[in-house]
């Protein structure tokens, strides 16, 4: 009787939303992967906001890990309804007010979302739309910008990072916003005047002490703020520099990097996510810095008998559980980490280091993707992509599923001959034949090889560079002595092209050459004489010279046409194997919109596509937009912003719209393009009146990477 009546006991201390979701599993078991938010309950549990999957989840005080909000689909949805069955976009920060409700930043909805104690989720701010206004209002009638850290005080008022608008806003136990703190601009300015009246760049995570301070971590002024009671702003840590200096110091003359999370404890300590200087540092209320985790080296060392041995890697938020103990969003280690304070140990709570691929059989907008790399459709208008650092190929219907076709996640070049889900892959650059059979680059050590997946699903290797057929057709090209070696030609595949007579084109970067590769085996050198140069217009292609070869694609008719990257112009060779230019003018610049193709300014030319109208499109990965070639010679830009990287624009004119990284496009049969927006792990669909959305990828606002995928440098304001 006692044993049931405990178990009754300890039910009740839980929220009736948090039951019989799922069945409870070991946190420590759990891929966590990317955690953006976390908070404590007032019973003790955490919480965290598991940003790839779309879902909250709670830890309870036995280690067992449940998902509490969200269905885990990517999107709006839910309201007034059970929290389990709601849908999200990426949420952030978390916090709870006194009678148990969570607060959830609800990022890409640009909303706020409530859970109440009975488990029902309403919106409290944030009509959907990104932008500003609303402030005198209603909450939910306003505009918020990526919502990233929320705090509750006391009183109930709730507190809003508003983190592209660069402020903090509050709203009031009527439901009425106003901003509180940040004038809109982004920049350093205002210290010890009212917060109204100074500028706060990218704010982020937030919290209160016990007399009612707010503190703010502004990342992107590398400062942590704090505005008091009376309204007036400072800075209680950093001086502004992106990197790490300072400890045992004065915390306002530290240097701390991207801070993006910030708690204070009973005592008046503040505890900072030095988020790019991979450690945890603690200000004292005599107001000196100290390392309190991590070492600043990122590798996984484990959990150490010190927290200052702990190595963390990109950790991204802090909270206090209720016996005063540090947790820790260790983020890139994919696991949320405990600093016991009596005696100074790390123990690892949730998070088994893994960073799970997800969405397979579901919709694509709720996947997760790794640098998107080649992409192409079939004749049934289905996206076929190379998912890179997933190391698999996926296919979405369309009706937007999303599955995968060939790849165990296994990076490597194994399996030939046998099912293609059941070998390893690293697919690059990919094309479809008319048959719909895939072939893809994939480089291994110094070899470039091309696979092939039939249309069994059976996958073998076509051709390598290494192959003796293709070095002889190298060496009697005539190449340059500079991309030989003594042991063997040095050679790399860009990109292929493939006709419907079955012969496979293919861009020899290396050696500046394009070379053309027959069905019954023979290879021929095609263009290019190996010299890294430009000449030979208007007469055979096999007597130009190129300067990286970056990309190829074929017409209808069967003309070819080359990114001729390094010289910065897009070259054709016709039928008869005659050369010329038809866009760039050579200069390494952004210019030409809307006049002759052929005095545009090209660069970082990275693929080419033509739509069913017969137009060819160009895409500019380091410029982060597209451009056309109309038939009337003319060129335009048809998708991003020339020189601006960013994920914006969903729902608008893709030319409004910021792309990141675009590395590859192809086009369905109705004209719909597809791109994959490699640096912001998506497929972004630009349809036929110029509308750009959203198609695949969880749009991971990320601003640059590391080789593993993980931001490493703040260079554009929409980072995770």
């Amino acid at each position: 009787m006692k044993l049931k009546i405990s178990i009754l006991l300890c039910l009740l201390l839980i929220p009736s939303w948090a039951l019989a979701v799922n069945k409870p599993i070991k946190a420590t078991t759990v891929s966590i992967s990317l955690v953006d938010g976390m908070a404590v309950s007032p019973d003790g549990d955490i919480y965290i906001a598991r940003r790839a999957h779309n879902v909250i989840s709670r830890i309870d005080q036995k280690g067992m890990l449940v998902n509490v909000v969200g269905s885990g689909a990517s999107g709006y949805s839910g309201d007034g309804g059970p929290a389990t069955q709601a849908e999200m976009n990426i949420p952030a920060g978390l916090t709870f007010d006194r009678h148990g409700n969570l607060y959830i930043a609800d990022r890409a909805n640009h909303r706020v979302r409530k859970v109440d104690t009975k488990g029902i989720i309403t919106t409290v701010a944030g009509n959907g739309t990104a932008g500003f206004s609303g402030d005198g209002g209603p909450a939910t009638q306003a505009s918020l910008n990526l919502p990233s850290g929320v705090v509750v005080d006391p009183k109930g008022n709730l507190y809003i990072a508003d983190r592209s608008n660069n402020r903090v806003r509050r709203v009031n136990t009527r439901g009425i916003i106003q901003t509180f703190a940040g004038t809109g601009s982004d920049g350093y300015h205002g210290d010890n005047m009212p917060a109204l009246k100074a500028t706060l760049d990218k704010p982020f995570g937030l919290a209160l002490d016990k007399d009612n301070n707010l503190y703010i971590a502004d990342r992107g002024n590398n400062r942590i703020r704090k505005v008091d009671s009376s309204g007036l702003i400072s800075t209680v840590a950093g001086d502004g520099g992106f990197y790490y200096i300072g400890d045992n110091g004065p915390a306002y003359r530290a240097s701390i990097a991207g801070p993006t999370g910030v708690a204070v404890d009973g005592k008046g300590n503040i505890y900072i996510a030095d988020r790019s200087n991979n450690r945890i540092r603690m200000v004292d209320k005599l107001g000196m810095i100290r390392t309190v985790m991590g070492t600043g080296q990122q590798d996984y060392n484990g959990d150490s008998e010190l927290a200052r041995e702990t190595n963390l890697h990109l950790p991204f938020g802090v909270a206090l559980d209720k016996n005063g103990d540090l947790l820790v969003i260790d983020r890139s280690h994919y696991r949320i980490r405990k600093l016991i304070m009596k005696g100074n140990k790390v123990t690892t709570l949730a998070g088994n280091g893994v960073k799970q691929f997800a969405g397979d059989g579901g919709p694509a907008q709720g996947a997760n993707l790794e640098f998107p790399h080649g992409i192409d459709v079939d004749s049934n208008d289905n996206v076929i992509f190379a998912d890179k650092a997933h190391y698999r190929i996926r296919k979405i219907t369309p009706k937007g599923i999303i599955s995968t076709i060939a790849g165990t996640g296994i990076r490597g070049n194994i399996g030939d001959g046998g099912p293609a889900l059941k070998a390893s892959v690293y697919p690059m650059r990919l094309r479809l034949n008319h048959k719909n059979e895939i072939f893809f680059i994939s480089p291994s050590g110094f070899v470039s090889l091309v696979r092939k997946v039939n249309s069994k699903g059976i996958i073998n290797e076509y051709i390598t560079t290494g192959d003796a057929g293709y070095q002889k057709a190298v060496l009697a090209s005539g190449s340059g002595a500079s991309t030989k070696s003594e042991i063997t030609v040095i050679s790399q595949f860009s990109d292929l092209a493939l006709d419907k007579k079955g012969n496979v084109y293919l861009a020899d970067r290396i050696n500046h050459q394009i070379r053309k590769l027959y069905p019954n085996g023979k290879i021929k050198t095609i263009a290019g004489t190996g010299e890294s140069n430009y000449f030979g217009d208007g007469g055979p292609a096999t007597k130009a010279a190129f300067r990286d070869p970056a990309a190829i694609t074929l017409d209808d008719a069967g003309n070819l046409y080359v990114a001729d990257a390094a010289n910065n112009m897009i070259r054709k060779i016709d039928t008869q194997g005659i050369i010329s230019t038809i866009a760039g003018n050579g200069k390494h610049k952004d210019s030409g919109d809307g006049g002759p193709a052929l005095e545009a300014s090209l660069r970082s030319i990275d693929s080419l596509a033509f739509n069913p109208d017969g137009e060819l499109h160009i895409v500019e990965t380091n410029t982060h937009h597209i451009r056309k070639i109309k038939k009337d010679g003319t060129i335009v830009t048809v998708a991003g912003r020339p020189g601006i990287q960013g994920n914006f624009g969903d729902g608008g004119p893709a030319t409004r719209a910021m792309l990141k990284q675009p590395s590859d496009i192809a086009f369905d049969s109705k004209g719909n393009m597809y791109i994959t927006d490699m640096g912001n792990n998506s497929i972004r669909k630009v349809d036929t009146q110029g509308i750009i959305t959203t198609l695949a990828g969880a749009g991971i606002y990320s601003a640059g990477w590391d080789p593993e995928g993980e931001h490493t440098e703040i260079l554009f304001g929409n980072f995770p």
